[in-house]
């Protein structure tokens, strides 16, 4: 099967809020949304990942009505992926675990989420 660049299979229509917001703030974000992760962007870029799995682990270790910070819970080491990337090279962090790959180009800048359901979608339709 020949394998497509990431930006086709990509979303662009990409839920985001400052690193400066409240963990309630994102907590809400996300549910009106229906997202399980929300990008923390700052100034255009990409500067962290909230995903469902980081509420549990702030729920565990705090008061979930405190002012915590998203900078203080949010994943700092997010693994991203380039939209010249081709579906095959998402195997590796995929297989690692993560569920949720942001796209940035070469200059950091935020342009799209790769997340499990797209490749879902997309490998059921080249079938």
């Amino acid at each position: 099967m020949d394998t497509p660049a990431v930006e086709k299979i990509m979303s662009t229509d990409l839920v985001t809020i400052g690193p400066d917001a409240t963990a309630a703030d994102a907590a809400t974000l996300m549910l009106d949304t229906g997202v399980s992760s929300v990008l923390v962007v700052d100034s255009g870029r990409l500067t962290g990942l909230i995903t469902a799995t980081d509420f549990v682990s702030l729920v565990h270790e705090n008061d979930p009505e405190d002012e915590t910070t998203v900078d203080a819970f949010m994943t700092h080491e997010v693994v991203t992926i380039g939209p010249d990337d081709t579906v095959e090279e998402l195997a590796e962090p995929t297989a690692h675990g993560y569920t949720h790959l942001p796209v940035t180009s070469e200059d950091g800048r935020l342009i799209g989420m790769v997340s499990t359901t797209d490749l879902t979608v997309f490998l059921s339709k080249a079938r």
